[in-house]
């Protein structure tokens, strides 16, 4: 085994070699593993496989009988804790946009669970990607429950037609900059003839709102962000259970102490 055990040196080691964790990778999954079965499932030549083996197994990561090879107790270890680091790697890469604006400190949302996730961002080419996909999140589902940190004219123009004529029901807390705007112009024409089908809940929260929040029907759930103009630059959905229960749990605690609208407020 090798004598240096600096953690950053060690995980230098695998990192710079493809090949060394390729074979971990192979090894962890199939629990064990011949040098001819190593060399075709990797594509590589013998040469690198006998000294990716001879390397691994000096740091005492992985062991042989003289013919099969194994993972070692530590070996396992190294293997499952570098896969889940290469899975966060990916997902901070793939969700930067996401991250940069998402207050993160402050809301315990595991980065593992985002794996599966779907995420769209704003660009120059196409500014209101973001705000298409919230538009068919709206059309796919028969109930909401969400935060509004903004509004504009063009969503409360579809959320009113699913209220008024396909029988969706929405409840939604929205901030003090945003309760009152909807209360003035053709957002309040709008609000009143939702609020009058008893379909619509509209709750304010006495103060702004982290982030967009939207609940569908089963599992799925929506994180929009803005930047500091309130710009928004990027939008991710999940269908995974763990998400889900975080966003319930999320717009429970706002919800609980957001107070009504009445009827006669618009």
């Amino acid at each position: 085994m090798a004598d240096d055990a600096d953690p950053v040196e060690q995980i230098a080691f695998l990192a710079r070699s493809n090949a060394r964790v390729r074979v971990l990778e192979q090894l962890l999954d199939s629990g064990s593993a011949d040098q001819r079965t190593l060399r075709t499932r990797l594509d590589a030549s013998r040469s690198t496989i006998a000294r990716t083996l001879t390397a691994l197994e000096q740091r005492g990561w992985i062991e042989t009988d003289g013919s099969v090879y194994r993972l070692t107790t530590v070996g396992t270890i190294v293997a499952e804790e570098f896969e889940e680091l290469a899975d966060a790697l990916r997902v901070t890469d793939e969700f930067s946009t996401f991250l940069e604006w998402f207050p993160y400190s402050e809301f315990d949302l595991d980065l593992a669970e985002l794996q599966d996730s779907t995420i769209t961002t704003a660009t120059s080419s196409d500014p209101y990607a973001a705000g298409r996909t919230q538009t068919e999140f709206l059309y796919a589902t028969d109930r909401f429950l969400g935060f509004l940190p903004a509004i504009d004219i063009e969503g409360t123009r579809v959320v009113h037609e699913q209220i008024t004529e396909h029988g969706f029901e929405a409840e939604i807390v929205v901030s003090a900059e945003v309760s009152e705007t909807i209360t003035q112009g053709e957002y309040a024409d709008l609000f009143r003839a939702q609020l009058e089908t008893g379909q619509l809940t509209v709750l304010v929260h006495d103060g702004a709102l982290p982030f967009y929040l939207g609940l569908g029907d089963e599992e799925r759930v929506q994180i929009g962000v803005e930047d500091d103009e309130g710009f928004p630059r990027a939008l991710l959905e999940s269908s995974a259970q763990t998400v889900r229960r975080w966003a319930e749990d999320v717009y429970e605690e706002y919800r609980a102490t957001a107070q009504p609208m009445s009827f006669e407020e618009f």
